[in-house]
């Protein structure tokens, strides 16, 4: 049986990376590569800052809001989780997730549990309630989204008829279905969800209840769209540094609505969202902004590039300070 798993959690891991690779290779296959280079090359990287200070400012407002549903549980320990503990352990998730899609969650509550003795599945079940937030912050966002390109997506969808979609196009929207489809069904079945499950259903039931056990109902609410709107800086922002509204007006909130659609690729369970990412970014900026296939290439590739690394790197640092902190008490 354990053999079984291994086996069926290759398989998960070797179609995930197929699937980054197969939409990497369908965004940027026509793309001029001296043109995408020229663009990389002229982007004022001055912006890169601004870029960093907002996804760091995102992910510890995502960590203070998390505090509330982890002071909630019940016989929390003392001392309480502080915001800099959430936010190691939320730095560490996103680290993970770009090796292992859909593990970042289990990372960052293994990792808290770990330090200050949280019962794991307690905490599973406080992020599942950030994620249902989150789903719904996701849900009003495209609804707004809609609504803003509502003429462009209307023209796009005039001139745009099903013969005219490349057959590869087809094919990969099929193949990334069908993948997700299988990653569901095999990561329900999966062993270690049927052991203890008794304890495990109670434990993450307690963890959900914070939600109606926290007094902070406001703080939830405001940290929710606080976040969501400093991740439509984090889209804006790579805008101006490649210089894209030279060639069309655009605004934060074409910024806003360029993430809203770009997260849509992240929830495909790729590597951090590899490839997927770029596929439905690069559309978005192509099709319905008119933008150069080369720099819309360049601004998906520069936004997916960089949080790869600044994720690398805190969660890596992160790693590295406590283990040499937990030697030096020794």
């Amino acid at each position: 049986m354990i053999r079984s798993t291994r086996i069926h959690t290759v398989t998960l891991r070797l179609l995930s990376i197929l699937a980054a690779v197969l939409l990497i290779w369908l965004s940027l296959r026509g793309v001029d590569l001296i043109e995408f280079s020229d663009s990389m090359r002229s982007a004022n990287y001055r912006w890169i800052l601004p870029v960093i200070a907002a996804t760091l400012l995102s992910h510890w407002i995502r960590a203070y809001r998390w505090q509330v549903l982890v002071h909630a549980l019940p016989e929390t320990p003392y001392p309480r989780a502080s915001v800099l503990d959430l936010f190691s352990s939320i730095m560490i998730g996103y680290m993970v997730n770009y090796a292992l899609p859909r593990v970042g969650e289990i990372a960052r509550c293994t990792h808290l549990s770990a330090r200050k003795k949280f019962s794991f599945s307690a905490l599973l079940g406080t992020v599942a309630i950030e994620r249902i937030a989150d789903i719904l912050a996701l849900a009003i966002g495209l609804f707004i989204t809609l609504l803003l390109l509502r003429e462009r997506l209307q023209s796009l969808l005039d001139q745009l008829s099903l013969p005219q979609l490349s057959w590869t196009w087809i094919i990969a929207g099929v193949l990334t279905l069908g993948t997700a489809i299988y990653l569901i069904r095999r990561l329900n079945a999966a062993e270690p969800l049927r052991q203890h499950l008794s304890a495990l259903i109670n434990n993450f039931t307690s963890g959900m209840q914070t939600v109606y056990r926290t007094p902070q109902h406001w703080r939830l609410i405001w940290t929710t769209v606080a976040m969501w709107m400093i991740y439509g800086f984090m889209a804006y922002i790579p805008l101006l540094m490649f210089n894209l509204q030279s060639f069309i007006p655009l605004s934060y909130w074409d910024g806003l609505a360029i993430m809203f659609i770009g997260v849509l690729g992240i929830l495909v369970p790729t590597p951090g969202g590899a490839g997927s990412y770029h596929f439905i970014t690069i559309l978005a900026l192509t099709l319905v902004y008119g933008i150069a296939e080369p720099d819309a290439a360049a601004y998906a590739v520069f936004v997916h590039g960089a949080q790869l690394i600044l994720y690398l790197t805190v969660g890596g640092a992160i790693l590295l300070s406590q283990a040499i902190i937990s030697r030096t008490e020794i």
